[in-house]
């Protein structure tokens, strides 16, 4: 079994510090990888990392898929353990099936919805979820957003009653047959975000690529 303290606690709290801070610069690290020509990809690994820096220490299984272990959000209940990989195989597939076709918001959009719908993780969905959002939005804007806060902070701080009814919305409207829901609102919302995050840049844009400047 994991090591693994209360979340609440005083260490808890301090320990998910310590987490954002290193899934960041995973995430960062990630980036310049693919920007290199790396061969990186977004794959059930990449996002089992995610989530074991969102959440060492402080899950009962971090950086692996849910195990007889169900979940309830809100009113939104997300599928039983056993189909979590079978979706999040879907969720990939949809993915990078439509990456061409999307523009980033709606790439970034997609991300951050289906990973919170199936909720695959037993700790720390948000986290992995707003992870995945970031990368996916650099990757398609290709450059590390500049700004000192960053839309994953602003989302976990101020924006978190907004972003969890627009979640909700999303998840009531899912297609029946597939992983696709509307993704109008919530590329409005993240949109919005962006042009906050820039706006807390306190250096102009560095010459060389790819930025890793936060």
């Amino acid at each position: 079994m994991a090591f693994q303290v209360d979340a609440e606690s005083d260490v808890g709290q301090f320990l998910s510090a310590k987490n954002r801070e290193r899934q960041y610069h995973f995430l960062n690290s990630s980036f310049a990888v693919a920007q290199f020509g790396a061969g990186l990809e977004i794959d059930h690994d990449f996002l089992c990392s995610l989530n074991h820096y969102a959440t060492q220490y402080i899950s009962p299984q971090p950086g692996r898929y849910r195990r007889h272990y169900n979940v309830k959000v809100g009113p939104h209940e997300p599928s039983e353990w056993f189909h979590v990989h079978d979706e999040m195989d879907e969720f990939l597939d949809i993915l990078h099936r439509e990456w061409a076709k999307m523009d980033e918001l709606e790439a970034a959009a997609y991300a951050l919805w289906a990973v919170n719908h199936v909720h695959p993780f037993c700790d720390g969905n948000g986290r992995t979820s707003r992870a995945l959002c970031y990368f996916v939005l650099c990757r398609k804007l290709g450059t590390w957003l500049r700004g000192e806060t960053s839309i994953m902070e602003m989302i976990r701080t101020d924006g978190r009653d907004q972003y969890c009814d627009i979640l909700q919305r999303m998840h009531e409207a899912r297609s029946k047959e597939k992983l696709v829901t509307d993704l109008s609102e919530m590329t409005a919302y993240l949109n919005d975000l962006v042009l906050q995050q820039i706006q807390t840049a306190t250096t102009p844009p560095a010459a060389s690529s790819p930025s890793t400047s936060d």
